[in-house]
């Protein structure tokens, strides 16, 4: 399977820690160069902010374009492509849950996420498959993160569609009514950030070089605040008939000691 890992073109640190990664599991990668957010006017920001309800960082945005930018690149290739971000940490067997994935034979909207993250999903209750050691179970509310997934050409090309103007990445690509999303335990992926016991604190404290931008209309801001929470109650109402409630299972014994200090 193609891999492509998104990584600022500085941050070497982190190229060599994900090239030394790739090179113990055998496998093949490229390095995406990232959006980078300093290239963002107060014009840019301002703009993508008017399209999402909640506070919108420059980093943000640079983030929702370095994937729209990855998926561009999957459609003109017709190859379906891990995405990871350079602050993935991989699991010893992480191939195999690629080997996994790339065996079958899924409709085109599936989409694949292999990352850890510290807050309770809502999934099926059983597995749609298994190999023995991993599985893929449905996923229906609490999707987040970008870290590590696996997505073909025609869900590529749906999610440019569909993402024209700024969302916040996760939250947004999680959710769309087409899509069917699949979370592989246990979780081969997880950010450098909680390896460290970090997961028992508030997850996903974004910090920023600029200051947070919100839309400047307050009914748009209102009105788009609904369209999401409809979005959630959908979800919700899916997971009502045979989902539960739960943390995602991961294999702390499967991850690298200390990732964070071979990457710097």
């Amino acid at each position: 399977m193609k891999i492509l890992i998104i990584s600022r073109t500085s941050e070497e640190k982190r190229r060599q820690f994900q090239t030394r990664q790739m090179q113990k599991l055998g496998l093949e990668f490229e390095f995406l160069d990232a959006f980078e957010a300093r290239d963002l006017s107060v014009e840019d920001c301002q703009k993508a902010a008017n399209t999402w309800p909640s506070p919108t960082l420059r980093e943000d945005i640079a983030c929702f374009t370095s994937h729209r930018i990855a998926w561009k690149l999957i459609t003109e290739r017709n190859e379906r492509t891990l995405i990871l971000e350079d602050d993935a940490v991989l699991s010893e067997s992480f191939a195999d849950a690629i080997r996994s994935i790339e065996a079958r034979s899924d409709d085109w909207d599936c989409v694949y996420d292999l990352e850890f993250a510290p807050r309770p999903h809502i999934l099926a209750k059983s597995p749609v498959w298994t190999d023995g050691i991993y599985r893929a179970t449905r996923v229906f509310q609490n999707r987040v993160g970008t870290a590590g997934y696996v997505i073909g050409p025609r869900a590529a090309a749906k999610m440019l569609e569909d993402t024209k103007t700024y969302a916040l990445i996760d939250a947004y690509f999680w959710h769309r009514a087409w899509l069917k999303a699949y979370q592989i335990e246990p979780t081969p992926v997880i950010q450098m950030q909680f390896l460290d016991g970090s997961a028992d604190k508030a997850p996903f404290v974004r910090k920023s070089i600029d200051r947070a931008f919100s839309p400047q209309s307050k009914l748009r801001k209102n009105l788009m605040r609904i369209g999401l929470e409809g979005i959630k109650t959908r979800n919700l109402i899916r997971g009502w008939f045979g989902g539960e409630k739960r943390a995602l299972r991961m294999d702390r014994a499967s991850f690298p000691p200390d990732p964070a200090r071979s990457a710097d």
